[in-house]
Order: structure tokens, then C-alpha cells, then sequence
């Protein structure tokens, strides 16, 4: 059997052919990687018991007995002295995640310091131009900034720009400071980064924008794929530090960081009235808040202030302004958008003033204007639709592929991978099928993840409660740690120059080490009474510092399709063919094993069943059942295999009709990679402008009266705060 064609094997089997070659005493890669064999093996033994925070340990001890590759203390370099301490009593003491969850108080500061200081580049450093304002960790930041800072330049301005009107604190600035998101899909190089805490700032920088013909667009954490951000020479509005937001390692999502954070107006998080029991309730929050700030607000919130947002996204360092903007989701049929639940926003209009608009005032505005892509203007604040706090019991499992989500009609049992396949009855495959369409069809949170060429999905489907007892924090901060840890682990395993010559021999040990591990890493419990209990904003944000490896992402969303009939004309509860989703699930699988030569997706596939939504730009829009949202993603190095990949799994799932024999009305997720793709030969911004026509239509029309009443133009929002990839979708421009 050839390399690439042991994918086929399952996952052990591979893990003992790596072993092998460790082994192997004519060959270096066993010295080189020491104790990487007998790792391996003991991860294989049945009975042999390998703990979780053990398997983390070992592997980047690993790279720490290395005395050829040396990736264990380059790694370590992005780190603080603090932190580097912390991961080193972890990996060379041997300490446990217990004791250092608990230290992680002492690591925020390098957060705060980073909160001021700017990405910096290969070169030379940054020039910070103008800044009054340092976080109360003065002395670690001036000290960071006297060994980092190279260079200072005066901007070509003719007036400062102040925070508030008494001009005493003036807005950070940068000049000519290059801009990477996340994903690092999107680079340029803004004119002028502003880095502002107050609506007052953000009102003078769009009014200094006015006088001179520039655009502004904004950002928090980056964390958008596609080229939703602003362009060269224009002005940027940075919400977060721009340490903070493009650094790796972030620390947002760990336990210590939450006394490293500067409050400001713009991540102020308030109610709107007094919260009545059991009702629903508003909540106003700045734009710069971040999930993770978010999260622990609402756990700290006692009796009838108890809330909780019903759906979020999963990761917690991404700001609000950032998954509100592109209409980001979370899961459950009975969940619409985050951008469903705005209430009232608060932006500033092309003029520098200050406008408001609200589902109580402007009920008729909200559907555009709650998820606009910042055309609208810089959002300061949004006040979101509430519920009481609720609780969940988590069981989730881990089932054999053809278990958890069932094979869909049509795809025979010799055509799916032979470590997949198991032996099912009738019977079983049936049982299979309805808890499968229950989950789907019913849960409060339906997700499913399949860790490439592992035999098992993590299924992690859940409903809540109102009953809190026995509910715990979730994870735990020895939990949370160790997640840390193990993104530590793939940024050694990405870089590791050895484990990059085991991979050129082996195509999939990269992918078959981190779904091995990822796979383990997550919970199984088979037993109801061991049920995870937890405050649902816990549940929600089950991983953390996820945000420390950097990932690319492709994700559609189809719409979910009556068993009889047109979608058109379906009712709410009209039964629903799920044998399409199944298909979905099943040509991504399908094209992993295909691509085995290579093996470009390193990381899961992902799915989650959400609702429909109102909002008049969403993707889900129209779908009256619901939706599909399935992704692939990998590691940021697969990036030359990756474009291909993704292209290939696009076209499986556009290919997908209705019972009518017609294309599905699939979109993709606005904030993922969707620009540089075609659909049926097309090019993907050319097929968006079709299916949204109407949308498009009432966009534009909505945005007018808006402009008209509020005393702005339409026409000149959009030079404003447009850009390239919103020129050609709504002004129509080249």
C-alpha cells in the first residue's frame, strides 16, 4: 500500500506506521523527535491510559528534548517571560493544569501591554504618531515600547483628533501601519489606524474622513476571511489595541485576563431597564466588547438580572461589532442571527454625527440596518435582545461515522471509506436515522465535528433548562489551560522542521496527530447522570484560545428542504428531507479521502442546524427551515493545497437540488472565504449578486430612506464607508 493510501487505514494503524519509522535506526527522525514513538504507541495501546493533559505534555516534551529541532524555544519566543514560565512548569516540571490554571492571574499583563503596542512587522518598527493613552501597566509598556519602537513619525494632519471634548486625550494613531487579518487573507497598508475609546473620537475621525475624500472602515479582532475590511491609503478604525488583535498567542480567553482589560465606552456593557423575571430583556454593549467580556458579565448577573444571549458563536475573542456586522450565527432551528436579536444601533453617519435606530422607532429599518457590513457608518453601540438565563446538561458523544450522521440514500456501503464502515441491522440504521433527524430537527444546540480521517464525530447536541442546580463553570481553568496548551502544541507541530520531514514522507500524520488529539481532547459521556451542567453562555463557548491558531475556513449555508414540495411554499412544520444535509456531511468526508494525496484539510468539519432569519443581506434569509451551516477548515500552512481543496468541496455542495430538480438557494457565510471562488463557473460575486438581487433591491432603497430621514446621502455613505468588494455588490461600482 502506498503512503497517501494508508489514509485508509484507521487511525491507530497510521500512528503505528509513524511509530515505525521513529524506530527506524537508519534513519534521524526517531533522534530528532524523541519519545514521539512511544507517545504514539501508547496512544494506540487499549490498555495503556494516556490522560489528556498527559498527551499535551508529552508531545511538546518532545520538541523540548530535541536536540536538533529547535522549535520548542522558537515557539516559546512569542511568548512573555511570565508565560514562557507557565508553559515550562507545565511541559519540563511536569506541574499540573490544576495548580497554573490558577496562576493565570499573574499573566494579563502582557495583555495590557499589548493592548498598546502596534503589530509588528519583519522589519522596522511601527510609528506610532500620536497616544495619551496607556493602560494602568505603564511601566511593563513603556519598557516593551523602548525595545520594540524603531522609529517615530509626525502624520501629515492638520489637527489633532481628541477623545472627548475637552481635548485632553487624543486618539491613538498610526501611519502607514500594515494591516493582516486573522486568517491572513487580506493585507494592505491604511493611510491612518486609528485606535479610538470613545463615540466622540470616532465622530472626529469620520469627520476629518469627510474633509479629505478618505474612506473608514473598522475592525476588532480580524477575524473576518473575506475582504470585508478597508483599503490602501484609506483610514481603518481599530476597536481593540493593535497588539491585541493580530498577535499570537492571544490571551483573551484565558481566566487572569479579565483584570487586564481597559474599560472603555465603547466596550461598556449596560441594561436598558430594570429585568423583569422571566422576560425577555435589553441589553445595551459597545462594539469593542468581546464574547469573552460578554460571557462573564452575564454569568456574574444574580437573580432576575441572570441572562444570556440563546445563540452565539463559539470562539470568545471576537468583538461584538465584529459577528454582528457580517450576520454571524450560532445554532438550533429555533435561532435566527445575531443580527436578528439587535434591538436598537447606534452608528455615526457619514456627517460625524451620532444616530440612532431602533426596532420600537424604525421597525421597518432594522432588517437592513442590523446587519449592514458597516455601510451604514462606524457602529458604536447595539442594544441586543436578551433571555433569562437558562442552563444546559451537556451529554455529548463520540459515534462511529455511520452512526452519527447516517449515510444518505444512494451511497452504497462499498463507496464509503473502508475505516468508517461498520456493520449495521436495519434496525439500527433507522434508530440511527431518527436520532440523527431528532437532534437536527429539535435540539436547542445542534453541532457535529468529524476530525479528518478519524472513525468517530463528536457529536455535541444539547437542550436547556431552566433548573440551575448543580451547574459548574465550564471548562474549568485547569480545562481552559490546557486547551491553551494544546494550541501551543499545533503552532510547535506547524513549524517543527523535523515533523515537516515526517510529513513529507507520510502525507497525513499531521492530520491523523491533531484529529487523534483533538478527537481525545474532547468530552464522551455516555451516562445522562454525568451530564456536563452549565450556564448556557458557558455551553456556548465550550473551547477557548482557539483564536491562537490560525486557520482557513470555507462555509456555506443550505437551505433546508421540504420531503414534499417547493421551500416557497412550506410551512413551519412541513416534514424536512434531511437527506440532503447527509449529503453535504457525506461529500465532504468523501472529498478528504479523495484528496489523499495531499491531505489538505487538517481540521474539522464542522455542521450546525440554525433557523431562519429577517435580516435582509443574511444568507438564511428565505430558508423557512431552517439551514445547514457546514465548513471545512485547515491550518494556515496548507495554504497553497487549501484554495483548490476548498473549490472542489464548494462544488459538491452547490451541486446540490431540491426535490423539483433545482439548485439550491446556498450561500456562503459572509465573513468566511468566498471571494476568489466561482459557483457552476461562475464568479462567486457574480452568482451572490443574482441570488440576492431582491435583497439587494431593498437594501439599497431601505438605506435611502434611512439616509433621507436621518439627514445624510446614500450615494456618499457608501463612499465613505464602502470598499472594493461592497462596490460591486450594492453601488455598482468597478
Amino acid at each position: 500500500m502506498s503512503q497517501p493510501d494508508l489514509v485508509f487505514e484507521k487511525s491507530g494503524s497510521r500512528l503505528l506506521t509513524l511509530s515505525a519509522k521513529l524506530h527506524d535506526h537508519h534513519d534521524k527522525l526517531g533522534k530528532e523527535l524523541p519519545g514521539l514513538a512511544q507517545l504514539l504507541e501508547d496512544i494506540v495501546d487499549p490498555d495503556t491510559d494516556v490522560p489528556r493533559e498527559d498527551s499535551v505534555r508529552r508531545l511538546l516534551r518532545v520538541f523540548w528534548e530535541s536536540e536538533s529541532d529547535g522549535t520548542y524555544s522558537s515557539i516559546l519566543g512569542h511568548y512573555s517571560p511570565k508565560e514562557k514560565d507557565i508553559i515550562r512548569a507545565f511541559v519540563e516540571d511536569e506541574k499540573p493544569a490544576t495548580d497554573l490554571g490558577h496562576e493565570f492571574d499573574d499573566v494579563g499583563v502582557s495583555l495590557g501591554s499589548r493592548e498598546e503596542l502596534p503589530v509588528l512587522d519583519e522589519g522596522d518598527g511601527p510609528s506610532i504618531v500620536s497616544s495619551n493613552s496607556h493602560s494602568h501597566h505603564g511601566q511593563e509598556f513603556f519598557s516593551a515600547l523602548s525595545r520594540t519602537i524603531k522609529s517615530f513619525e509626525e502624520p501629515a494632519m492638520h489637527e489633532n483628533i481628541y477623545n472627548d471634548e475637552a481635548k485632553k486625550v487624543k486618539v491613538a494613531v498610526y501611519v502607514n501601519e500594515k494591516f493582516q487579518n486573522w486568517g491572513l487573507t487580506v493585507k494592505n497598508t491604511p493611510g491612518l489606524t486609528f485606535v479610538p475609546s470613545t463615540t466622540y473620537g470616532i465622530q472626529q475621525i469620520v469627520k476629518y474622513a469627510k474633509t479629505r475624500g478618505l474612506k473608514v472602515r473598522a475592525s476588532g479582532y480580524r477575524h473576518s476571511w473575506s475582504p470585508v475590511f478597508g483599503e490602501d491609503g484609506q483610514i481603518i478604525i481599530s476597536t481593540l489595541g493593535l497588539y491585541r488583535s493580530t498577535v499570537l498567542p492571544n490571551l483573551e480567553s484565558l481566566p487572569g485576563s479579565q483584570f487586564f482589560v481597559r474599560g472603555t465606552e465603547l466596550n461598556s456593557i449596560d441594561f436598558i431597564g430594570v429585568p423583569q423575571r422571566g422576560q425577555k430583556r435589553l441589553v445595551r454593549i459597545g462594539t469593542a466588547v468581546t464574547n469573552q467580556m460578554f460571557r462573564r458579565w452575564c454569568n456574574k448577573q444574580k437573580l432576575d438580572a441572570a441572562s444570556t444571549l440563546p445563540l452565539n458563536v463559539i470562539m470568545v475573542e471576537i468583538t461584538f461589532g465584529g459577528s454582528n456586522a457580517p450576520i454571524c450565527h450560532g445554532a438550533g432551528r429555533k435561532h435566527p442571527t445575531l443580527s436578528d436579536l439587535v434591538h436598537t444601533i447606534e452608528y455615526v453617519d457619514v456627517n460625524g454625527n451620532l444616530q440612532t435606530l431602533s426596532k420600537d422607532k424604525d421597525p421597518s429599518f432594522m432588517p437592513v440596518a442590523s446587519g449592514c457590513f458597516g455601510l451604514l457608518g462606524i457602529v458604536t453601540h447595539i442594544t441586543l435582545e436578551l433571555d433569562p438565563m437558562s442552563y444546559t446538561a451537556m451529554v455529548p458523544r463520540k459515534l462511529p461515522v455511520m452512526q452519527a450522521i447516517p449515510p444518505p440514500p444512494g451511497l452504497a456501503d462499498k463507496d464509503i471509506p473502508e475505516p468508517l464502515r461498520i456493520s449495521m441491522s436495519p434496525q439500527e440504521r433507522a434508530a440511527a436515522q431518527a436520532d440523527f433527524e431528532k437532534q437536527a430537527s429539535s435540539f436547542f444546540y445542534p453541532e457535529w465535528f468529524w476530525f479528518p480521517y478519524s472513525t468517530k464525530v463528536w457529536v455535541n447536541c444539547w437542550n436547556n433548562t431552566e433548573d440551575s442546580r448543580g451547574a459548574e463553570e465550564y471548562p474549568s481553568k485547569a480545562e481552559v489551560f490546557v486547551q491553551w496548551t494544546e494550541t501551543v502544541a499545533i503552532q510547535v507541530i506547524q513549524e517543527s522542521e523535523a515533523f515537516f520531514k515526517l510529513q513529507n514522507l507520510f502525507p497525513w500524520a499531521q492530520a491523523t496527530l491533531l484529529s487523534k488529539l483533538g478527537l481525545y481532547a474532547m468530552p464522551d459521556i455516555a451516562d445522562p447522570k454525568d451530564a456536563i451542567k452549565t450556564n448556557l453562555p458557558d455551553a456556548l463557548h465550550f473551547r477557548r484560545a482557539i483564536q491562537n491558531v490560525r486557520v482557513r475556513d470555507m462555509e456555506l449555508e443550505i437551505p433546508l428542504q421540504p420531503k414534499v414540495g417547493g421551500l416557497r411554499d412550506a410551512g413551519p412544520d412541513d416534514p424536512i428531507d434531511w437527506s440532503l444535509v447527509q449529503r453535504a456531511w457525506w461529500d465532504a468526508i468523501l472529498a478528504a479521502y479523495k484528496h489523499n494525496d495531499t491531505c489538505p484539510q487538517r481540521m474539522p468539519l464542522e455542521m450546525r442546524i440554525t433557523g431562519p432569519s429577517n435580516v435582509t443581506m443574511a444568507p438564511f434569509r428565505g430558508h423557512k427551515l431552517g439551514t445547514c451551516s457546514i465548513e471545512v477548515l485547515t491550518l494556515q500552512n496548507m495554504e497553497a493545497e487549501w484554495a483548490p481543496y476548498a473549490q472542489y468541496v464548494l462544488d459538491r455542495w452547490m451541486e446540490l437540488k431540491d426535490n423539483q430538480g433545482r439548485y439550491l438557494e446556498t450561500r456562503p457565510h459572509w465573513a468566511k472565504e468566498w471571494a476568489t471562488m466561482t459557483v457552476r463557473g461562475r464568479p462567486m460575486i457574480e452568482y451572490l449578486k443574482e441570488s440576492y438581487r431582491d435583497a439587494i433591491g431593498e437594501f439599497r432603497k431601505t438605506m435611502g430612506q434611512i439616509a433621507e430621514k436621518q439627514g445624510w446621502d446614500f450615494e456618499e455613505g457608501g463612499q465613505r464607508f464602502s470598499n472594493e468588494l461592497f462596490d460591486k455588490i450594492f453601488f455598482e461600482r468597478k
